[in-house]
């Protein structure tokens, strides 16, 4: 049997010394991990307090301004632009979207009067997002409630652990990531 296997590992038979039981007529399957209990938990660890942290400066941000947190990270990105303005495709790798993903939100910022779109210079092949007026008093608006459930969230639990921190996220930083 081919295929992949979990964590990008190819598929490998099971184990002789696994076994399978039967639960009300379904086979039961029973993966033997990979990783350590270690590397497991934390792990599991980093991806649930990701999603759990995001998830709640998402429905915050709705809550207080309206916003997405990604309509607010491209907001940010644009208040950080030269001229408030960046090509889709440096949108799209400053955000880590994919370009039709960044388009979408692009659309929804538009429709709401807080992105303009605007053909680049002497190429017809890229447009450039640009932040509006009404975008930039969005961003502001929604800025000091977001960085408040950013700290309360994030920050403050990590407040004495913030330079480890920092380096260990360091030793990730990898050019083939982004």
């Amino acid at each position: 049997m081919g295929g992949r296997g979990g964590y990008g590992c190819p598929a490998r038979p099971l184990s002789e010394d696994v076994q399978l039981g039967k639960t009300r007529g379904t086979q039961r399957f029973v993966h033997k991990s990979l990783l350590t209990d270690e590397e497991r938990g934390i792990w599991r660890s980093f991806v649930v307090m990701n999603f759990a942290i995001n998830r709640a400066l998402d429905a915050e941000l709705r809550i207080q301004s309206g916003l997405t947190l990604p309509e607010y990270e491209v907001l940010w990105e644009l208040t950080q632009a030269p001229e408030n303005r960046l090509r889709m495709r440096e949108l799209a790798k400053h955000l880590l979207f994919t370009r039709s993903g960044v388009t979408r939100l692009i659309d929804r910022l538009e429709d709401a009067g807080y992105v303009e779109r605007d053909d680049v210079d002497n190429d017809g092949r890229g447009v450039f997002a640009s932040l509006t007026k009404a975008g930039f008093g969005a961003f502001e608006d929604a800025a000091v409630d977001y960085i408040a459930s950013l700290r309360r969230h994030f920050f403050e639990p990590l407040r004495s652990d913030l330079p480890t921190m920092r380096k260990l996220l360091a030793r990730l930083d990898s050019p083939e990531l982004f």
